[in-house]
């Protein structure tokens, strides 16, 4: 279980995040989502400790990152928006390199690599040099880079972005797969999409949480109304009628 509770968070004086509190259970896939400039990021990077948070808390399974930041981070695993990859490697080579710094135990590598590769649709690609892949494939060795050591927490800044139908579709049955065993945050604009897989959305506005839903309590297209017209009127525009 992941507990965020009264996270503040600013750069300076601007405040980007403000009391946002929420828990994630196994199993569930919630999307991150609201406007540009929202804090969806922000709040990743604060979950993933790569930036620290003013006031507040986060626990994973009562785990505080503050307290034993290793044992935490050992627990996650986290996709940047612009999933920095070392482009002149081999994907199983990058990948087999990030097992390793990650700290697994060496005869696992081949394992955890070989079942990240096969997740994730790169099989046929694990010979070839990531500089030479489209975008889509790009993404997808960002994403088994985060599922290589079976993380209890998944946290996936916009990975659907740029990604076809096709692509998209793949993604969201990767992210199906690995809830069996983990909670999962993903943040995006793709609702459509998301509504499909998604078990919950929490919607920021302004650095606050200003909604939270479940798919479960609405049908499809009440949801997708409900959605728009919150992030719409935290944008700043007029909502629909």
């Amino acid at each position: 279980m992941l507990e965020v509770d009264h996270i503040t968070f600013s750069y300076g004086r601007h405040r980007v995040l403000n009391d946002i509190t929420f828990d994630v259970a196994p199993g569930e896939i919630v999307a991150l989502t609201g406007a540009n400039g929202a804090g969806k990021s922000t709040l990743l990077r604060v979950l993933s400790c790569l930036l620290m948070q003013d006031s507040g808390r986060v626990r994973m399974d009562s785990i505080d990152p503050l307290l034993r930041p290793i044992k935490y981070r050992r627990s996650i695993g986290y996709l940047s928006e612009h999933c920095p990859l070392y482009s002149d490697m081999t994907v199983e080579t990058y990948l087999t390199y990030r097992v390793r710094l990650k700290g697994e135990r060496s005869l696992r590598v081949r394992k955890r690599v070989g079942e990240a590769l096969e997740m994730c649709g790169l099989d046929e690609v694990s010979k070839t040099r990531i500089r030479l892949l489209s975008h889509g494939y790009r993404k997808r060795v960002g994403l088994a880079d985060a599922l290589v050591q079976h993380p209890k927490l998944l946290l996936l800044d916009d990975p659907l972005a740029g990604l076809d139908v096709r692509q998209r579709k793949k993604t969201a049955a990767v992210l199906t797969t690995a809830s069996s065993r983990a909670a999962i945050i993903i943040t995006g604009h793709e609702i459509p999409e998301m509504l499909d897989w998604c078990t919950r959305f929490v919607v920021l506005g302004k650095g606050r949480v200003v909604g939270m839903y479940r798919t479960s309590d609405f049908s499809r297209a009440d949801m997708a109304l409900v959605l728009d017209r919150l992030i719409t009127a935290e944008a700043g525009e007029e909502a629909y009628p």
